[in-house]
């Protein structure tokens, strides 16, 4: 006897080809019935023997398309309808339930062997997607995820798209994004002043030629506009330098496959793995230094680089027409978002590029490409953008809608609905009006995607923050985190630790509960209720935010709190050949007269004095130069020594006093010791203080977070100290260390402040 199911499936199943997935299952087993998408689920009814459907039930869950995940099945016995044959129905906007949406997704490998098959119809087509491929999230403007709420509701199907559509066998059977030569967007080469002189083929010849003659472009792909120069041609990679006023920040490498890479890079099987999967991010490889035609302008004094494959078909035709790796760089001036839109792009980057590859799609949001790292052989995200967002994190209960708005720098926004957390792409620093711009229609996408209004808004404590201020205009309710607490409670978040923990945040800085600037600091968690246990002696940043750009002014104010004012005696001055006597003397007299210079405990800062003190950078061209360049020089020794780092356990918070390992650093110096065995011991004393602060406290578990958790060398020396002594090290992998990080955190101190 027959018999009829409902069942709601929540999870990704949208925008990944699981309603085609369903119906030719559902025909494939004699099941009648039907499924179509309500906003945030699948809904399916299902009729038939009870074996078929018991297999209908079971092969839902274990053969379901690659992209998707079944985060809940609920099946309920309903009334037989006696109806025939199975069919896909229009989708609802009916249902609150849960949101799942799909990221942006590189090309699969199905569709890449059509591009490049001359018998198949979309052979050479920039735009070839599948139910398993291409843009999802970026040109999403309402749920449920059907072409009428996209932006490829501008380009109506053609006779042969809609007969694939429509036919159960074809592999694009209900794919929301089909588009061929005929009905999809088309590219176009436009020249500096903004004339579209070549469409379609055309276009094509003429970018792999500007290439190929040293020519710099701009080029839309998947998410946003990237700028983009033959990583061969040295002179295009310096003029690019000069163009985007980017001294020394590593640029990004794109290449057509992974053998290619494979020539230039250290590449494990996790990495090869990452690399080639639907996500497509920028990895951090190690450089063989093998290959001489690398332009060395690329990632100047850097031992990695940060390699992507061509992830679009686009891309992918660029690439391998060229047949070299490509510079791909984000298209946008200095601390502003990337461009998205074509009249933008025109407008801002005119200037920086030789041309343009445009396109017709409509990018409804733009998101950066995401980057991740390897550390001990496991993934670390540190920018979450595309193919990555807007993917979630279960919360413990359900509650209130939390509106989560971060900091000032590296910022992400959080929103909760239900039990789940869902994350923003990067926004970056909040300190331009585009920016500000960009974080504001970003919260209103994800309000009304997700489809809720907020109850609660959380910032960081900091009141001059832009979030902070934006948290006090929505006239919500507003709860405010310390900065280094929210950094503690996000990995608590991430690794789903719910009450005690014992972490350790190391980071530039942020607001501290004294009105001082925190940066180096233990932090233990109980019940909700964080307590500062353990930090660096503060010391003063001369000239404020100024210190930040230049590590020379953090190394002389280490000194001075040393040596005093005989930082500027003739002695000292010759032994410190980094520093001509003009700028000690006028440091020295900030710091004596305590002119603009605030009181921190930042670990990253003294990361920065140290580089200064090496002589490895002495201003920063670009955001954490100092720091990268100091851990650079440690990977190269092996030395196991470490310097000494008393901590006073007798006041609280425990003082951390770094001024003996100063005196030592200095006295290595002045024998010639090198700065790498200087660095290696230097990290190796961070380690070393960890575990004694750990231990004094018998912390079974570390968690490790902040920005100076970047570092693959701290966290895995790190790791080796405590892990011998039976101690739990826990990092970030899914969230960022950073700053972009900190939204989570003020979630979970949100809850836990209604909690009680």
């Amino acid at each position: 006897m027959k018999q009829r199911y409902q069942i709601n499936v929540q999870g990704r199943v949208q925008g990944v080809g699981f309603r085609p997935f369903v119906a030719v299952t559902a025909s494939q087993l004699n099941l009648s019935g039907w499924v179509r998408n309500i906003r945030q689920s699948v809904l399916i009814e299902i009729e038939g023997l009870p074996l078929e459907t018991e297999t209908f039930v079971q092969q839902l869950q274990a053969d379901a398309p690659a992209a998707s995940k079944i985060d809940l099945l609920n099946k309920k016995q309903i009334k037989n309808q006696g109806d025939s044959g199975f069919h896909i129905l229009p989708s609802s906007g009916q249902n609150d339930g849960a949101v799942n949406i799909s990221p942006d997704t590189g090309i699969c490998k199905a569709c890449r062997n059509e591009l490049f098959s001359k018998e198949n119809r979309r052979y050479r087509y920039p735009f070839i997607c599948c139910t398993q491929c291409g843009p999802r999230y970026s040109i999403l403007r309402a749920l449920p995820f059907d072409r009428h709420n996209t932006t490829l509701n501008a380009f109506p199907m053609c006779e042969d798209c809609l007969q694939e559509y429509k036919n159960p066998k074809d592999r694009r059977f209900h794919a929301q994004g089909i588009n061929c030569q005929q009905c999809g967007p088309k590219i176009s080469y436009v020249n500096q002043q903004g004339q579209a002189i070549a469409e379609k083929e055309q276009a094509l010849t003429l970018a792999i030629a500007a290439l190929q003659a040293g020519k710099i472009l701009a080029v839309k792909g998947l998410t946003g506009f990237h700028i983009i120069a033959d990583a061969y041609n040295n002179e295009a990679v310096l003029r690019l330098r000069e163009k985007k006023q980017r001294p020394a920040k590593p640029f990004a490498v794109m290449y057509a496959d992974v053998p290619m890479v494979e020539a230039d890079c250290l590449l494990g099987d996790k990495e090869k793995l990452l690399l080639s999967s639907a996500a497509s991010p920028i990895i951090l490889l190690e450089n063989k230094q093998t290959n001489l035609s690398l332009s060395p302008a690329i990632a100047p004094n850097n031992p990695y680089l940060g390699v992507m494959l061509a992830y679009t078909p686009l891309h992918m035709l660029i690439c391998r027409a060229v047949n070299k790796p490509l510079i791909v760089t984000s298209a946008n001036r200095s601390g502003e978002p990337v461009c998205s839109d074509n009249d933008q792009a025109l407008e801002l980057l005119g200037q920086m590029v030789d041309g343009f590859v445009m396109h017709d799609r409509e990018i409804y949001q733009g998101l950066d490409d995401s980057i991740v790292k390897f550390v001990n052989n496991e993934p670390m995200l540190l920018r979450r953008a595309r193919g990555y967002v807007p993917d979630y994190l279960p919360l413990e209960t359900e509650q209130a809608s939390i509106l989560a708005l971060g900091g000032q720098l590296k910022n992400s926004i959080a929103l909760t609905k239900g039990k789940r957390l869902y994350l923003s792409q990067y926004i970056g620093d909040l300190d331009n009006l585009a920016s500000i711009h960009r974080h504001q229609k970003i919260r209103k996408i994800m309000h009304s995607l997700i489809g809720t209004e907020a109850d609660i808004a959380a910032c960081d404590l900091h009141p001059d923050y832009v979030t902070t201020q934006l948290a006090k205009e929505t006239a919500l309710p507003v709860i405010s985190t310390q900065h280094h607490a929210a950094h503690l409670y996000a990995a608590m978040m991430e690794h789903q630790i719910k009450e005690q923990a014992f972490g350790v945040v190391w980071d530039g800085n942020g607001y501290g509960e004294d009105g001082t600037l925190w940066g180096g600091e233990f932090i233990a968690a109980a019940e909700g209720k964080p307590q500062r246990v353990a930090a660096l002696l503060p010391f003063k940043l001369p000239g404020g935010s100024a210190a930040i750009k230049e590590p020379r002014r953090v190394a002389l104010s280490l000194l001075y709190e040393i040596y005093g004012e005989d930082i500027s005696s003739e002695e000292m001055v010759n032994s410190l050949s980094p520093f001509d006597p003009l700028t000690i003397k006028q440091i020295q007299k900030m710091l004596l007269n305590n002119i603009n210079s605030p009181l921190t405990s930042s670990a990253g800062r003294l990361f920065d004095g140290i580089s200064s003190l090496l002589d490895l950078v002495q201003i920063n061209s670009f955001e954490g130069e100092a720091a990268m360049r100091l851990e650079f020089a440690a990977k190269t020794s092996s030395d196991r020594a470490v310097y000494s780092l008393p901590v006073d356990f007798s006041v609280s918070p425990n003082i951390i006093d770094w001024r003996p390992m100063l005196i030592e650093i200095i006295a290595d110096i002045n024998n010639n010791l090198s700065a790498a065995v200087i660095a290696r011991r230097f990290h190796n004393s961070a380690a070393a203080v960890i575990l004694k602060i750990s231990q004094h406290y018998s912390a079974a578990q570390v968690l490790l977070s902040g920005g100076c958790f970047q570092n693959t060398l701290l966290i895995e020396t790190t790791y080796a100290l405590l892990q011998k002594q039976g101690i739990e090290v826990l990092w970030h992998k899914k969230i960022p260390a950073n700053d972009a990080g900190i939204c989570v955190g003020q979630v979970k101190a949100a809850c836990d402040f209604y909690k009680k």
